[in-house]
């Protein structure tokens, strides 16, 4: 039975190599927690409304759950939501947000679909966990289960008990392909965006004697005051310098019409300093939601350091420029024509 014979040992061998691909698969997830490059992640992030959403398991009080520290400030309150919005399209689980982050964020973006943890349908005492550890252990277990098609109702809920998240997670390259879907449900207010537009109009309008036809905005955030202590101390690094700004300003200036670099800081005396030139204005002003909308409002964006910078250029449109340093990669894994990263030094 000659025949026979090939046929196990293909099976055994195709056996050795799906448990090869297996155990590669896990030792690349150990080495890089984060990694967005997996087909579950590409397939079920394409849309925020996945099937898993559709679900009824996501709302099945008797399953286990997620739910959310809201500490920091308000961009880590957006970048907490946005990582349960991520967990529960990535892995069909059940996910709450606590209630006092929902009574902030909601007085700032109306649209808002997560819901609100309440002791009827999130009960119990959830574990403590932070986020990469509980991406990395939901991934494997995925990848265990053998789950290839998200629509699938035979696949197996793969949490196995409620977890509260206790750190301040803002994955960047998990949440990228996410963007366009959460830009949709991370809608200011009316009155916040009018308000916006009108500060960035007057304020381009002056620097350009209102000439802003065809003009491209740039709106570009630089981080520094506490920041400046923060990451010498944690990652060993200097303060940006004007060299990091003049690169990112040309890239942009040989690639749009027209540009016209909208600035906003926490220390605006450091930017007319170093910074300004005849396509800069500063546009920031005291109120941290309306400089958020308002750098949201850029065609392309400048981004330094922080969740905050971050996710005023991921709410907003096209290109997102940030400072790379070779010896800590942001996104060792990522490929994103949306990202560019300009030398720091």
């Amino acid at each position: 039975m000659p025949g026979y014979r090939n046929l196990i040992m293909s099976r055994k061998a195709a056996m050795v190599i799906a448990a090869l691909a297996t155990l590669l698969y896990i030792y690349h997830l150990l080495l890089y927690p984060t990694n967005p490059v997996s087909d579950l992640h590409q397939s079920s992030t394409s849309n925020l409304t996945s099937p898993f959403q559709n679900s009824t398991r996501i709302e099945d009080c008797s399953l286990p759950y997620v739910s959310m520290n809201n500490g920091g400030r308000l961009g880590n309150k957006i970048c907490q939501y946005m990582s349960l919005a991520l967990l529960r399209s990535v892995f069909g689980i059940r996910v709450g947000i606590l209630k006092n982050m929902n009574n902030y964020l909601r007085k700032i973006f109306p649209k808002l679909s997560l819901p609100v943890e309440d002791p009827k349908c999130f009960h119990g005492t959830p574990s403590r966990d932070n986020f990469s550890a509980l991406y990395r252990n939901l991934s494997v277990r995925n990848s265990a289960s053998g789950r290839n098609l998200v629509d699938s109702k035979l696949h197996p809920y793969l949490l196995s008990e409620s977890v509260y998240i206790y750190n301040y997670p803002c994955p960047w390259n998990l949440l990228l392909p996410l963007r366009d879907q959460l830009r949709q449900e991370l809608v200011f207010h009316d009155a916040i965006l009018n308000k916006a537009k009108m500060h960035l109009n007057h304020a381009v309008k002056s620097l350009l004697n209102n000439a802003t036809k065809n003009i491209t905005i740039i709106t570009v955030h630089v981080r520094r005051t506490d920041y400046l202590n923060y990451i010498k101390v944690n990652y060993k690094l200097k303060p940006l310098k004007k060299t990091y700004f003049q690169r990112a300003f040309k890239f942009f200036r040989n690639r749009v019409a027209s540009p016209v670099f909208a600035v906003s800081s926490d220390d605006p005396e450091w930017c007319k300093n170093n910074i300004m030139d005849k396509d800069v204005v500063f546009v920031g002003t005291k109120d941290p939601v309306l400089d958020m909308a308002l750098l949201s409002l850029g065609d392309h964006h400048v981004i330094t350091y922080g969740t905050y910078g971050f996710v005023s250029a991921f709410l907003g449109a096209g290109i997102i420029v940030y400072p790379d340093n070779k010896d800590r990669p942001v996104f060792p894994c990522l490929n994103s024509t949306i990202l560019q990263s300009i030398s720091r030094n």
